[in-house]
């Protein structure tokens, strides 16, 4: 390619969040979930984990690859791959046909790996799998990517929330692709590049430096291994249900308030008693602004998920209460608390839901459920939580 090995870094470095984000993005649906998996099936993985193999067999292998990475690119990225290569290209200073080129031997790589971690494992565990890759990718997409790519969830590092409970469904220590995937494929193309004119001596040295990172690249494949096994028990503990209206509820926890609402509306009998704690379902998944009660685009998942069950039960009615812990003036944390529950009404009101059907009420630090003289006991008491009032 005639290029400096950082400037190869610096576009791979580019690259692989941008491909990635682009996979995270056409994973989002069922369809393109299914366009994915469709894409891997046609991929020969056990080849692209011979990476020394593939460089190494001549110009006939490189070209397979360019030809099967061009057709990835175009399904990833679309039109929007020549501003993706000019951009790369601008931050890394490498020639614009050099980009496209490790642009299309990045692609097979990168979907060779997903594929190796999904196989067997369906539509769900991919998914799931590359949502847990999203803060790897919004901390390594350089300036200017996201918003090229209409990547609306990773404008910029996640805002840690001080005020609200959370919980995720996914665990750290996945963040595998982003550490070996470049250095893998640039020992590749330094191997190859070795073997078309730098002689014995230029081989030799290659090899000792893909046999330096062997170790590394075991011992990160381990940590794959590891961590797609905490995935999958994750992913097992997911609440799907398939509500009368025929939406279904994805992404939820079998435990979240999901899953306790259904269950709460099914159940034969009167509505429990607002005194009785067990009928309060608090939300596990909703953000606000710190100190605020603005609530953050990554709360809409869940929002949409409660819409749908109201929907679908257009007889029940919720209480929407809101709380925060002891910290601070009172009258100050139950304005938030009030701000916060009309709030969220509101939102679900956008979403479809019937004026009159949902009554929101802040109760500020009264009625706590942790501790507030430690950090775990407040961050339980400041919370949004849900009861049937009718069914």
């Amino acid at each position: 390619m005639g290029e400096s090995e950082s400037s190869v870094t610096s576009a791979l470095g580019s690259m692989m969040p941008a491909l990635l984000g682009s996979v995270i993005q056409k994973s989002s649906s069922p369809t393109g979930a299914q366009g994915l998996m469709d894409m891997i099936g046609k991929l020969d993985l056990d080849s692209l984990g011979d990476i020394a193999g593939l460089f190494g067999g001549g110009a006939s292998n490189v070209n397979g690859l360019l030809n099967s990475g061009g057709g990835i690119i175009e399904s990833l990225l679309g039109s929007k791959s020549n501003g993706v290569i000019d951009l790369i290209s601008n931050l890394s200073g490498m020639k614009s046909g050099s980009t496209s080129s490790l642009l299309k031997l990045a692609a097979p790589f990168l979907m060779g790996m997903i594929g190796k971690q999904v196989k067997g494992k369906g539509l769900s565990f991919l998914t799931e799998m590359l949502m847990g890759q999203k803060s790897a990718v919004n901390a390594a997409l350089p300036a200017g990517l996201g918003s090229l790519l209409n990547f609306a969830d990773f404008g910029g590092a996640p805002k840690l929330n001080t005020n609200i409970n959370t919980t995720t469904s996914t665990g750290g220590g996945n963040n595998w692709m982003k550490y070996l995937l470049p250095a893998l494929l640039a020992l590749g193309l330094i191997y190859w590049l070795g073997t078309k004119g730098c002689g014995e001596k230029a081989i030799d040295a290659t090899t000792d430096a893909i046999e330096a990172v062997d170790s590394t690249a075991n011992q990160t494949v381990d940590a794959m291994g590891a961590a797609a096994d905490s995935l999958g028990s994750a992913v097992a503990n997911l609440f799907t249900y398939k509500l009368p209206s025929g939406f279904e509820l994805v992404g939820a926890a079998k435990e979240g308030i999901e899953s306790k609402l259904v269950a709460a509306i099914e159940a034969a009998g009167p509505v429990a008693d607002k005194a009785d704690a067990s009928a309060w379902f608090n939300f596990d998944r909703l953000l606000f602004d710190t100190g605020k009660a603005t609530l953050q685009p990554s709360s809409q998942e869940q929002l949409v998920n409660i819409a749908e069950i109201l929907k679908a039960f257009p007889k029940v009615k919720l209480k929407v209460g809101g709380y925060t812990d002891n910290v601070g003036d009172p009258k100050s944390n139950l304005k938030l608390s009030t701000d916060r529950a009309f709030n969220v009404v509101a939102e679900l009101e956008k979403l479809g839901i019937t004026k009159g059907r949902l009554a929101p009420e802040g109760y500020g630090d009264k009625f706590p459920v942790g501790d507030n003289t430690t950090e775990e006991g407040r961050q339980q008491n400041r919370r949004i939580a849900v009861r049937v009032t009718e069914k």
